[in-house]
Parts: C-alpha cells; sequence; structure tokens
C-alpha cells in the first residue's frame, strides 16, 4: 500500500526532490500527512511520500522491500530523485535497516526520537512483543539491529537527530546518543535538536526545524 502524497499540488515547478517519511510503531500509510509537520515539509517544496511498511515491522525484511518499492516507484511517478529520509521513533529502525540493506542512502536523514537498538525497548508499550511477531518468534537479527550495524551507514549523508533526554520509551544514550557520537566518531554531518519532554511531547515535531535543515538537502 504505497502512495506518494503530494499535498500542494507541487508547490514549485522545481521541486527539491523526494522525502520519504517512515511512521512509527502504531502509524501506518497516512501518518502525520495531514498535520503542520509535513505538511510544512511540503509547502517548503517537497514531495512527501510514504508507505505502510508493513505497519509494526520493526524494520524487518518485509519492510526494507516496501522501502525498496516505494523509492522506485516515487521517483519513476514523480520524476525526482528520493534525497531525504523522515522517520519517526520505530521509523528510524524501519529506515537505517533499509540503508543497510540495498537502499541506497539518502542526501539526508531526519531522525525524530529514532529507535536505533530494537532490542532495548521493554519500555515501550507492547513493543517487546510486537517486535518478537515481527521476527517470527525469533529474536531481532543482528543484521537488523541498526546498533550493531554504526559502521556500515554512508557518511556521505548528512544526519539531524530530534530526541529528549528525558524520553522515558526510546532512551536517548541507547538510541540518538549510540548512533549521532558514532556517526560523528567517522566524520559524518551530524547535529542534534535537544527537545524537552516524553516520547510523546508535541516539541519533537518542529517544522521550522525540518524546513530549514532539509533545505539544502534537495541541491
Amino acid at each position: 500500500a504505497e502512495h506518494v502524497h503530494d499535498g500542494v499540488a507541487r508547490p514549485t515547478a522545481d521541486p527539491k526532490g523526494v522525502a520519504v517519511f517512515f511512521h512509527g510503531q502504531t502509524g501506518g500509510v497516512d501518518n502525520r500527512m495531514d498535520e503542520p509537520w509535513l505538511q510544512g515539509l511540503m509547502r517548503s517544496g517537497w514531495i512527501v511520500a510514504s508507505s505502510d511498511f508493513h505497519t509494526a515491522s520493526w524494520g524487518n525484511e518485509a519492510s526494507t522491500l516496501d522501502t525498496m518499492d516505494l523509492v522506485k516507484w516515487a521517483e519513476e511517478e514523480t520524476g525526482e530523485p528520493v534525497r531525504l529520509f523522515v522517520s519517526g521513533s520505530m521509523g528510524g529502525t524501519v529506515s537505517l535497516n533499509a540503508m543497510t540493506h540495498g537502499v541506497e542512502a539518502p542526501a539526508c536523514w531526519y531522525g525524530v526520537k529514532p529507535a536505533v537498538d530494537p532490542t532495548k525497548m521493554g519500555d515501550v508499550p507492547g513493543a517487546n512483543r510486537i517486535i518478537k511477531e515481527a521476527f517470527d518468534g525469533q529474536p531481532v537479527p543482528d543484521d537488523r539491529n541498526p546498533a550493531k550495524n554504526i559502521d556500515a551507514f554512508s557518511t556521505d549523508t548528512r544526519y539531524r537527530f530530534v530526541a529528549s533526554r528525558n524520553d522515558q520509551w526510546v532512551h536517548y544514550e541507547e538510541n540518538t546518543g549510540l548512533l549521532a557520537d558514532a556517526l560523528e566518531a567517522r566524520g559524518a554531518d551530524v547535529s542534534i535538536l535537544e527537545v524537552t519532554g516524553t516520547h510523546d511531547d508535541p516539541s519533537h515535531f518542529d517544522v521550522a526545524d525540518l524546513v530549514s535543515w532539509s533545505a539544502d538537502c534537495g541541491e
């Protein structure tokens, strides 16, 4: 179930490119599409594409195949390249696993409270059961755990993390801190917008930050 949401009927004659949005554990293809956050991205010139990525997939193989299909379809449909990945929570794992399993790394990756280590999600309601189901009752394979593949991520990609040290579910140090530090040590362009509050705090969805940070990704 892939489709492109081009919410402002091509806001410019020359779009910045395609942004792919990867939803969280309870999301689907329409998740956040009508909210100011992604609407702001569209108004700034991006075409936004999404999929259900097999819903609560936690970055399993099916979600990677969905990502491949979506990227190919969106680029053919729009004639524009995918240049930006935007993810929320579980979508962090989905997007990162795609990048280590054959999906070309985008110019820019923007992760909001990104889940990086799916084995450390015990505080997320229902997550351990859902993750087990996503991997057919087996533990998360090492190759599907971004935290165990830190050295595989492209240092040509620019990374932006939006996260709170008060996130009670996706803990900062085990996720954003871990990946951001490792990428920075390898010479990648990494920045962090630290926000406040718990996992669902609206401060995570900063329209101005998303629009301004992604402005250079379309070049």
